[in-house]
């Protein structure tokens, strides 16, 4: 299936929610998911996300990695489920740039009783630029099926 396309102008790819992330690392930037499942992902790289080279840093590709695979597991469990990423996997297949869309799609997850796994990739246009994949582990007491 083609990833989705987003308007240069509109700034945000269509059928697509806004999300403001909290925290530390991304608190006040706007992504968006989309899909049934919360399966779709965007997010526009900015300057702020680019290294030295003019390509977005690796750990920028890993930090929303994270958050669109853990969002996706935390989707599909109980609202008082906790979990916490246990292994975040990314191949960096090519290079994103400033005023790229990274869109991400869910390929494959299973959610289980004490472990979630969740893989997809990271596409700019018809561009891989990285394959992803998060496990996460249920804190006792807050698991999928109790």
């Amino acid at each position: 299936m083609p990833p989705p396309t987003v308007d240069e102008h509109s700034g945000a790819p269509e059928g697509f929610t806004p999300r403001v992330l909290r925290g530390p690392f991304f608190g006040g930037r706007t992504v968006f998911t989309g899909g049934a499942l919360t399966d779709m992902f965007a997010a526009c790289v900015t300057a702020d996300d680019c290294n030295g080279l003019g390509i977005t840093h690796g750990g920028v590709i890993a930090t929303l990695a994270d958050i669109f695979l853990v969002g996706f597991i935390a989707a599909q469990l109980p609202a008082h489920a906790r979990l916490v990423t246990a292994s975040l996997s990314v191949d960096y297949l090519g290079p994103s740039r400033a005023d790229d869309w990274l869109l991400g799609r869910i390929h494959a997850h299973r959610i289980g009783r004490r472990q979630c796994v969740a893989a997809g990739e990271f596409r700019v246009g018809e561009r891989t630029v990285a394959l992803i994949k998060a496990s996460c582990a249920l804190l006792a007491g807050t698991g999928a099926q109790q």
